[in-house]
């Protein structure tokens, strides 16, 4: 878990994206337990699937070694990790809010998020967001403060999230990138 440092934020680039958001303005007292919160996220079944992607990340070396030396394993090892891939994203539909109405643009960078509410915001409300990245399905607690809010269109700075959800956020938007370059590229 992290907090975000200002000179960090200026760093991460900023995309447009399709995501499942559901969010939540909570007390401050709640806010002050974020902390412990995302650190005892291990047996949330909401977070299972961002647990599994950044396994994935560390288990996708290996498994490359291990299909060049013995390609019928690493197409096994594959199938068992889509499997398992599989059920974490049918844990999260079925423990979760997840609703088709939920889905919005956003403008999300790993440091923040800016979308259309449903009301106004008063600035520096803590709030509590379920952020789905689409089309991978992992679902991110995130935790921060409202930063600006006009007509419904509201700005949030993340305070606490999980060094490894950044992290994944990150490499969300970076394929995101990559795909609407090569998208651009191949018009």
């Amino acid at each position: 878990m992290t907090k975000t440092k200002e000179d960090e934020r200026r760093g991460f680039f900023r995309i447009n994206d399709e995501v499942h958001l559901d969010y939540t303005a909570i007390s401050e007292e709640e806010y002050e337990l974020a902390p412990e919160t995302l650190k005892n996220l291990h047996d949330n079944s909401f977070s299972l699937s961002a647990d599994f992607a950044t396994l994935n990340n560390k288990i996708h070396p290996v498994l490359n070694n291990i299909k060049q030396l013995h390609p019928d394993v690493g197409e096994y090892l594959d199938m068992l990790n889509g499997k398992i891939d599989s059920l974490s994203q049918h844990i999260l539909y079925k423990n979760s809010k997840l609703d088709q109405k939920k889905i919005l643009t956003a403008n999300i960078s790993a440091s923040g998020i800016q979308f259309e509410g449903k009301e106004t915001l008063k600035l520096q409300q803590a709030i509590k967001l379920e952020l789905v990245l689409l089309p991978e399905k992992i679902g991110v607690l995130i935790y921060g403060r409202v930063v600006d809010s006009k007509e419904n269109d509201i700005s949030v700075k993340f305070e606490h999230l999980r060094e490894e959800d950044q992290e994944l956020m990150i490499k969300h938007n970076l394929n995101k990138q990559m795909s609407e370059l090569r998208e651009k590229n191949n018009n």
